[in-house]
């Protein structure tokens, strides 16, 4: 039996909500596969993953940008995925002979959107047009002039533009006033104001909590006057609680009441995860379900491998990673305010030794985001997981993420279908 990693990266639209995910997938023997392996692998998770595990629970009801081959393009593997969920993308190795340009148009008027990945202002992505709905330029390998002259000479015809392998915030505001309408990349997670800034009063009560919940021994009347005294903590508390992550017979209607049912573990979990969204409130809602989905698959990762962590927090190591974007600090600086423990700081900083376990989880999740298998593969190994327990984690993770999350991201980009097309002008990219 073939092992299948899948992941998923985030599309942002120009408010930064998610607008769809690129699935991330290789065959788990190789990072770098040839072509017929390639073949293997998409239609495993074709078949597996995206039909076996349901798109809407892998992606949370968004539209899933799935890689196409010329093989596979040509195989009318589409006909297995329903036009309404899935985005198109032809890779950069397809190349716009008259096979290949009938089917995009076929695709279209099934009411696929396609998409063309890695575009250059050059014949080949001229030739595509006409066919394409959106266009992805890679950052790293246009230049701003090249970026601007086919954001000029498609956005007539009307096919939208997405820039992927935005790194920085910087990119990220070039991109959007260039004209560009989606976002690909890790420019998120990527602080690019290095300074301290005076908090408001909520988030002074949840740096507050943070510290106050690192006792050993919980104060616990001192957790409630802290959240009964914060409307944020307080509504952040009594919603997590009434959730569907919690199977309760009946509602829970006061913060004491909460703090009782969940205990000493379950208040420190919910206080970091309560705190985290405080102080990033400013801050995109996807870098926040990030947060959240790296502490969550740090602890899977952890209980199914049985790794030995002693007295530190898996769930913690994965949302305390991403501190740095929430806060627009170094990370060392802000940890040192927090007095983390050493073990946990060594491995948020990469100063752990070679082999550390904690180091080890991080990267594992750390590389399944970006779809670097063999990364994966190497650490997993080391802890002892498989990649079938490896994705049953993955999975588990994001239910779990999309079951506590308090918001709901619009999804909805407008867009106005060209003549021919039966494309919606509510295409859900």
């Amino acid at each position: 039996m073939m092992e299948v990693y899948l992941g998923r990266q985030p599309i942002l639209d120009t408010a930064m909500n998610v607008a769809g995910y690129e699935l991330l997938f290789r065959s788990s023997d190789a990072n770098f596969c040839n072509a017929t392996d390639d073949v293997m692998a998409t239609s495993q998770v074709i078949v597996n993953a995206v039909l076996g595990v349901g798109l809407d629970r892998l992606l949370g009801g968004k539209p899933a940008f799935i890689n196409f081959d010329r093989t596979l393009l040509l195989g009318d593997w589409t006909t297995l995925l329903p036009p309404d969920k899935v985005v198109i993308e032809i890779l950069e190795s397809v190349k716009p002979d008259n096979e290949v340009l009938t089917v995009c148009n076929r695709l279209q008027q099934q009411g696929y959107a396609v998409a063309l990945d890695d575009c250059l202002d050059d014949a080949r992505t001229a030739a595509f047009a006409p066919y394409i709905d959106i266009l992805k330029a890679d950052f790293r390998l246009t230049s701003p002039r090249q970026q601007e002259n086919m954001v000029r000479q498609y956005k007539k015809l009307n096919i939208r533009m997405l820039a992927e392998k935005v790194e920085t915030d910087a990119e990220f505001q070039r991109a959007k006033q260039q004209g560009f309408d989606f976002f690909q990349g890790y420019f998120f997670a990527r602080p690019t104001v290095l300074q301290a800034a005076r908090l408001p009063g909520s988030q002074a009560s949840s740096l507050r909590l943070m510290k106050q919940i690192q006792q050993e021994d919980l104060d616990f009347n001192a957790v409630e006057d802290l959240v009964q005294h914060d409307v944020g903590l307080s509504h952040s508390l009594l919603k997590y609680l009434n959730s569907a992550a919690f199977a309760r017979a009946g509602r829970v209607e006061s913060v004491r009441q909460g703090l009782l049912l969940m205990g000493s573990d379950e208040i420190r979990k919910w206080s970091w995860m309560a705190s985290l969204g405080s102080l990033g409130k400013n801050r995109p809602a996807v870098l926040m379900s990030h947060v959240l989905m790296r502490g969550r698959l740090c602890e899977a990762i952890a209980t199914a491998s049985k790794v030995q962590v002693g007295e530190s927090d898996p769930f913690l190591l994965g949302m305390f990673s991403l501190l740095d974007a929430i806060l627009q600090r170094p990370l060392a600086g802000i940890l040192d305010d927090l007095n983390i423990g050493i073990h946990l700081r060594q491995a948020l900083l990469g100063t752990a030794a070679k082999g550390a376990r904690l180091t080890l989880i991080l990267q594992i999740v750390k590389a399944y985001e970006v779809g670097d298998w063999q990364e994966v593969i190497r650490s997993a190994s080391e802890v002892g997981m498989s990649a079938e327990i490896l994705g049953t984690c993955y999975l588990e993770s994001l239910t779990w993420v999309e079951s506590i999350s308090a918001e709901s991201a619009p999804v909805i980009a407008e867009r106005t279908a060209r003549p021919g097309s039966s494309v919606s002008a509510d295409l859900r990219v």
